[in-house]
């Protein structure tokens, strides 16, 4: 579990790394927020069993993270993070904003299995997808799209797969404008089994990823 951790934390730091080369080298200003990459196409299956498509996302706000539903690390706590931040969007009334969680074992994570998972996270009180395909198109789209690690680990268990621990927001476009730190390293290297499952994000991290979703909303209504 130690080297498990320790391994995620590590590729934790070299995400970050890779973020902040896309900050400094890729941004190019559009009205308050930074454009950093535009998505790949992509088509994956919902665990509805519908097929979504980068296009189908289009018109819409969204917040992506990559997960699993037998990770024993970072994945309760993004999932339980990203509801709290739903239900807060929900309460403030901010409108037309979806949450996108990629898996990265697909070989385990069916849509079935996703279905149910969602249900039990309780998921299914927002606008939230959970998608999967191919284990080739979903590592491709986290390292090649999104920027983020995604690799098999290396111990025992045939389903550990290292992957990063942050939120993305896309916009309209299918554009990438933010990364957000959601489970820090800190808590990472600390973690024990559903030690921080109840604690809420950081209050900043939170407060900035509202403040870039009503950026991107007021940019879209302003648009020619």
């Amino acid at each position: 579990m130690i080297l498990s951790l320790a391994a995620v934390g590590g590729v934790s730091y070299l995400q970050y790394a890779r973020v902040t080369e896309a900050r400094t080298s890729r941004y190019t200003p559009i009205g308050g927020l930074s454009v950093i990459a535009q998505l790949p196409e992509f088509e994956l299956t919902e665990r509805s069993g519908k097929t979504v498509t980068l296009d189908d996302l289009k018109g819409r706000v969204w917040i992506a993270d990559f997960i699993f539903t037998t990770c024993g690390g970072p994945c309760p706590i993004m999932t339980s993070r990203l509801g709290d931040f739903m239900e807060t969007l929900k309460e403030r009334n901010i409108p037309r904003v979806t949450a996108v969680s990629f898996t990265v074992d697909p070989q385990n994570d069916t849509p079935e299995v996703l279905r149910e998972y969602a249900t039990m996270k309780l998921a299914d009180d927002f606008d939230w997808l959970f998608l999967t395909g191919t284990e080739a198109a979903l590592h491709e789209l986290s390292v090649k799209g999104f920027m983020l690690t995604a690799q098999r680990g290396e111990d025992d268990d045939a389903h550990a797969v290292n992957h990063s621990p942050r939120f993305v927001l896309v916009d309209q476009q299918g554009r990438i404008r933010g990364y957000y730190e959601v489970v820090t390293n800190e808590e990472i290297v600390a973690m024990e089994p559903g030690r921080f499952i109840g604690k809420p994000m950081n209050p900043d991290t939170k407060d900035t990823l509202i403040k870039d979703i009503m950026a991107l909303l007021r940019e879209e209504a302003n648009r020619p």
